[in-house]
């Protein structure tokens, strides 16, 4: 991820990330208007990391869900997006870009559901191509 705050914001809605797990959750909000879970913790997650200031990762976590999901301005998807930034979520020790909140790395993803299969499952549900496979 690279360049000014506006090429991120494409890069991130375009699926245009070397991320294929982003790149299918974004392509399946944008083409179904829906998303699991899973996949919605670890996008938002990968927000935090790939910008350079939390206020602007929370502005673009809304933003994104906002305008992508069927239940974007959703008191629950509120919440959802304040747990990605520590809200009734415990802390951990300091890390570069995070601070204190829980990280959600491609490997924890592979842990909790079959990444692949559901960049898999993108695709064959949106008949889009994921970049990044």
């Amino acid at each position: 991820m690279g360049g000014s705050s506006a090429s991120v914001v494409r890069e991130l809605a375009d699926a245009a990330t070397d991320d294929p797990y982003w790149n299918a959750a974004m392509i399946e909000m944008r083409e179904t208007r829906l998303l699991h879970n899973r996949p919605r913790m670890q996008r938002g997650k990968q927000i935090i990391e790939w910008t350079t200031a939390p206020e602007y990762a929370h502005r673009m976590a809304l933003e994104l869900n906002n305008r992508y999901l069927l239940d974007g301005r959703d008191p629950n998807s509120f919440a959802n997006i304040g747990w990605l930034f520590g809200l009734h979520d415990q802390a951990f020790e300091e890390r570069a870009a995070l601070g204190k909140v829980r990280p959600m790395i491609a490997g924890g993803v592979k842990r909790k559901i079959d990444a692949d299969q559901y960049v898999s499952y993108a695709e064959e549900v949106t008949g889009v191509e994921i970049r990044g496979r």
